[in-house]
């Protein structure tokens, strides 16, 4: 509809028109409201990601320190009993795998699988876990590299069995972190 303003006429149709208009209605929340709920909103946004944070970067001072406490054990040795009686040995300072090997060597393929099925790096990358898992891929790499020479070598097979355990549990940490990793990036 289009009215002439020039008309006189129709001037006094549409300042009828606007008289019966509703008057403005009372808005739902008040501007002070607003604010009031956007800056609790937002201050529990922020607590939300500070306990992401300090939930990843525990996680990641968790698995440093045993890594660091692991890395400086010294190798488990048998009981006197079952040692050779000579120290000229050459069994007599090998350390003995424990038992556990299999489990170990289980989970460990279970472990590549998954990782394998996840993205070589996350979305998002914060530094300490990062950090954390270039370390055990570098130590997993480290490990691949010092079987194959054994390997190509020859001999050696409790060294090497030594070994193999410890690239397993690398895997298996690594796996672990990587997950920790995973849920963090999904935490709202």
């Amino acid at each position: 509809m289009h009215f002439d303003l020039e008309d006189s006429h129709s001037v006094p149709e549409i300042v009828q028109m606007l008289r019966h208009l509703p008057s403005e209605s009372a808005p739902p929340i008040h501007w002070k409201e607003f604010k009031r709920r956007q800056l609790l909103r937002r201050a529990r946004a922020r607590s939300a990601q500070q306990r992401q944070f300090a939930l990843v970067a525990a996680v990641a001072v968790v698995m440093i320190g045993a890594v660091a406490l692991w890395r400086y054990l010294p190798p488990m040795q048998a009981p006197m009993a079952q040692r050779l009686p000579t120290a000229a040995s050459p069994m007599a300072h090998r350390p003995i795998v424990p038992i556990a090997w299999d489990e170990a060597a289980l989970r460990s393929v279970a472990s590549e699988r998954w990782l394998a099925s996840q993205p070589a790096e996350p979305a998002i990358v914060r530094v300490g876990t990062r950090a954390a898992v270039t370390n055990l891929e570098d130590r997993i790499a480290w490990a691949d590299d010092t079987l194959t020479s054994m390997r190509a070598k020859g001999g050696e097979a409790d060294r090497a069995r030594a070994l193999q355990y410890e690239r397993d549990r690398l895997v298996n940490s690594l796996a672990q972190v990587r997950y920790a990793e995973t849920l963090a990036a999904d935490l709202p």
